[in-house]
């Protein structure tokens, strides 16, 4: 291979400093090379970040039929508040948000933080809906904890809620939207609101 000329390695030169975001000079002309800017990353997803409103609202009292952190919440007035928070419309209940968003395993290791999980009394409708917080942990508004709360899936109280769980869904900004048509097709338009939880009192 030939020995390479002046110009070839003036180039050769100019492209590794332009890698290097660097100003150099090619036949005394000097070229500025500007230093790529990555773009912002998209923030995530609502399920990624959804915990950290919910965990504003800790310590506001239940009250059934509750919607406002200035009231108090039920189950799902305030899985509804925190995801209309993040620009996601839900339906009412928790029995309507059954089938808001994407369904999951119903099995709590196919849970991740964010995702809603839903409970039932064995042969009832559903009745309760929670956020999975992860490490074993979910974050609700409950009647019998008194308001917004975590509970330990792993405690006496806990275990009320393992062994009712009957449905996991992954809601996002990007996912399907829940129109009222679907939900009159399911019967689900109008329902009641949900019950008391009828957990064991921490």
């Amino acid at each position: 291979m030939s020995a390479r000329t002046p110009s070839m390695r003036a180039a050769v030169l100019a492209c590794a400093l332009a890698a290097a975001g660097c100003t150099t000079t090619v036949a005394r002309v000097p070229i500025r090379i500007p230093i790529p800017v990555p773009e912002p990353r998209r923030a995530p997803d609502p399920p990624a970040r959804v915990l950290r409103t919910a965990d504003d609202y800790l310590g506001v009292r239940y009250k059934w039929g509750g919607t406002s952190p200035s009231t108090g919440f039920d189950c799902s007035g305030y899985v509804q508040y925190v995801y209309g928070k993040e620009g996601v419309r839900l339906p009412r209940t928790s029995r309507q948000q059954a089938v808001a968003g994407t369904r999951r395993p119903t099995r709590w290791d196919a849970a991740s933080p964010g995702d809603l999980v839903m409970f039932a009394n064995p042969g009832e409708a559903v009745s309760h809906v929670a956020f999975y917080a992860g490490d074993g942990r979910i974050l609700h508004s409950s009647s019998s904890g008194g308001g917004v709360r975590y509970d330990d899936l792993g405690t006496q109280r806990g275990r009320w809620y393992r062994e009712r769980l009957v449905a996991v869904r992954r809601v996002s900004d990007r996912g399907p939207a829940i129109a009222r048509g679907l939900l009159e097709s399911l019967g689900l338009a109008e329902v009641r609101l949900d019950p008391p939880d009828r957990a064991p009192r921490p």
